[in-house]
């Protein structure tokens, strides 16, 4: 069991397990006993002695686990409270549809289109979706509640997975008040579930612009370095938006975990799926050389993310600072 990659700098045995400890701080591995041909000495409890079904049991272990904590991080946020904007108006723009319908700072949107919207992002979505088309705001304004009809002003956009769009916008900012929410145990399941259903579709479509070059690398992707600095960061704010950031984490990867990439676990899972095509299983020294390869791609991705967290971050020029002081 070795936290790391590469040569191991640190082991110690307790019973039948031996830790390490590895240079390279990039994740970690297990390696079981009777792994390898080489290795076995056919006992029934060794790794290459059990079935298929059983070593795909064991390899989608990792990434069940690493889904497990984003799901109980996510569902801890959900019914500790987590704050949502409230559709108050903070500030009205100069010459948009808002400024002439009249809204003014400290109204408080009520409805769009006899769609009820407590939250800022229901107000938003309602929006967005109806550019040039006539809304009905049913506006409360010191007590008093009046109807204002707003056409949303057209403007195109590239959203952050490189798709050229066209939203409606009225000219409004937030108050910046906000409301936490409180969900009940069963209630918080199913808004994580259908929370992790979205920020999946993301993960891959975001994948997906990048190897098609719709979106670039240094954007969308974070490494080591990042998910450190993002992750201290959220402890400032406090316990609800780094549970938050472990659950995005997590659930990121176990996704990746799963891509059939060679030293990766969807990688070993590709590898028994073949088995079981062909009857045998695929040789040692092809799983080997593939697993290198695997390494050495991911090892290229790492560091290629690692200078973009560096530049995108503007971490150098803080750790100049802080050696300037």
């Amino acid at each position: 069991f070795s936290i790391g990659f590469g040569p191991r700098l640190l082991t110690w045995t307790r019973g039948h397990t031996e830790y390490a400890i590895s240079a390279i701080p990039l994740g970690g591995y297990v390696k079981m006993a009777g792994e390898q041909d080489a290795t076995r000495t056919q006992e029934p409890w060794e790794y290459l002695s059990k079935p298929i079904r059983t070593r795909a049991r064991i390899i989608f272990a990792g990434p069940l686990v690493n889904y497990l904590v984003a799901l109980i991080s996510l569902w801890v946020v959900f019914i500790v409270g987590y704050p949502e904007l409230l559709p108050v108006v903070g500030k009205v723009l100069d010459n948009t549809p808002a400024q002439a319908a009249g809204l003014q700072s400290g109204d408080r949107i009520l409805s769009v289109d006899a769609h009820p919207v407590p939250y800022w992002e229901d107000m938003t979505q309602l929006i967005y979706v109806a550019p040039n088309r006539a809304l009905a705001f049913r506006v409360e304004r010191s007590g008093t509640v009046f109807t204002a009809t707003i056409t949303p002003q057209s403007k195109a956009i590239t959203d952050p997975f490189g798709r050229k769009k066209t939203i409606g916008l009225i000219g409004i900012a937030p108050s910046g008040a906000f409301q936490s929410v409180r969900l009940g145990p069963v209630a918080a399941i199913g808004r994580t579930v259908a929370q992790h259903y979205e920020w999946a579709g993301q993960t891959m479509l975001a994948l997906w612009s990048v190897a098609t070059g719709k979106l670039s690398m240094r954007e969308s992707m974070t490494g080591p370095i990042g998910i450190v600095y993002l992750t201290s960061e959220a402890m400032r704010m406090g316990l609800t938006p780094l549970l938050f950031l472990v659950s995005l984490f997590s659930l990121s990867l176990a996704i990746f975990n799963l891509f059939p990439i060679p030293v990766l676990d969807g990688g070993h899972l590709l590898f028994l799926l073949l088995e079981k095509l062909r009857g045998r299983p695929i040789s040692f020294n092809v799983q080997e050389r593939s697993t290198q390869l695997g390494f050495a791609l991911l090892l290229a991705l790492v560091l290629i993310v690692c200078v973009n967290d560096v530049n995108r971050f503007g971490l150098f020029e803080k750790l100049l600072g802080w050696f300037n002081r």
